[in-house]
């Protein structure tokens, strides 16, 4: 017990060097992001405060694995570097009972992180999300946002899967509507724009669902208008992101999409996210961990150099990933888990290399 409180403690200093410093760079990319909507859109400071702080559980809950890695690494090297890992070893303690305390705090460490991911984030984000609304995203096309679903009132789903702010130009469209008779409706659309509230579609399709949810009739169309008859009030407290539900929420808006037939392997993905980000708290601590021993006797700064190389593959691989997921190229768990069963893939080869 006394080794391992002395392990534990080793992490103490380097994890919340790891998660302040990430959390301040995200921070500092958010505000790179809002400066130019407090210069070219007067939102006052008080706003982007508010936006920032009640960002930053979503921060938190990013950082937290990075902040794990950047402990275990850093410890584990400095522990090699005075040659105490290799006592603990001459002693006959095996690899994993050293590593067991450092899995321990990163399995308490994944609880936390869904605890906030599911509980708190949610809160948060629903508040920073609502100043952002206010705020900034009032001005015509700029309510609609790509990959933000909103459920107006009246049952219709909107989804624009990219919007082009330059050109004032919604592309792929697609609206959900329950309301046509006993059957659901899709309406898909290539492109279209907002004009008096109205969104107006061009080159597209409406189709009609039968109650065995084979498609009953297909309309292509040139042109289609659809009338929000909304405030911009109701419109933006419609808008909805997957940070600001629950793995609940998510299930259920997903399993409502589900019934009409509608396949949304973005929404898909978000949800197994839910899941995938905590758990990368326990695989970064078993891929670091043996690269930190193989690597802790070439210099004092070692430690830092992996931690940043592993920050930069643990993010591209999450990315890469979730992107394929949420571009319908790969399975939404494959995307969502893909990343860590490449980096446990990895560690557990190269913790079998150093028993052996």
């Amino acid at each position: 017990m006394i080794l391992y409180r002395y392990l534990v403690t080793e992490m103490v200093k380097p994890f919340f060097i790891g998660l302040f410093g990430f959390i301040v760079f995200m921070i500092s990319e958010m505000m790179f992001i809002l400066i130019d909507h407090v210069v070219s859109r007067g939102v006052d400071v008080v706003s982007v405060i508010k936006i920032i702080v009640y960002r930053i559980p979503a921060f938190a809950v990013i950082s937290i694995p990075v902040a794990i890695l950047f402990a275990v690494i850093n410890s584990i090297t400095k522990l090699e570097s005075n040659f105490e890992i290799t006592s603990m070893r001459i002693l006959g303690l095996r690899f994993y009972h050293i590593t067991l305390p450092f899995i321990i705090v990163s399995f308490l460490m994944t609880i936390l992180n869904f605890f906030l991911n599911e509980k708190v984030v949610p809160l948060t984000m629903k508040i920073s999300e609502e100043v952002v609304k206010q705020k900034i995203i009032r001005a015509g096309i700029s309510f609609i946002q790509s990959d933000v679903f909103f459920k107006m009132p009246d049952g219709k789903i909107v989804i624009v899967r990219n919007v082009n702010k330059r050109d004032r130009v919604l592309e792929n469209i697609v609206i959900s509507d329950i309301r046509v008779g006993n059957f659901s409706r899709i309406i898909t659309s290539t492109r279209g724009y907002v004009e008096n509230l109205d969104i107006i579609l061009e080159d597209g399709y409406l189709i009609d669902f039968g109650r065995d949810g084979f498609v009953k009739t297909q309309v292509k169309f040139e042109k289609l208008v659809i009338p929000f008859n909304l405030s911009f009030d109701d419109i933006i407290k419609e808008l909805k992101n997957p940070w600001e539900m629950s793995y609940e929420e998510l299930k259920k808006e997903l399993e409502s999409r589900e019934k009409l037939g509608w396949k949304d392997n973005f929404l898909k993905t978000q949800l197994y996210l839910k899941f995938s980000l905590p758990i990368s708290c326990i695989v970064v601590v078993i891929l670091s961990l043996p690269l930190a021993v193989i690597f802790a006797n070439r210099g004092k700064f070692i430690g830092l150099l992996i931690s940043v190389f592993l920050i930069f593959v643990y993010y591209s691989l999450f990315s890469f990933f979730a992107a394929l997921g949420k571009n319908n190229l790969l399975n939404p768990f494959l995307a969502a888990f893909g990343a860590n069963f490449v980096m446990l893939t990895i560690g557990i080869y190269l913790i079998y290399r150093i028993e052996r």
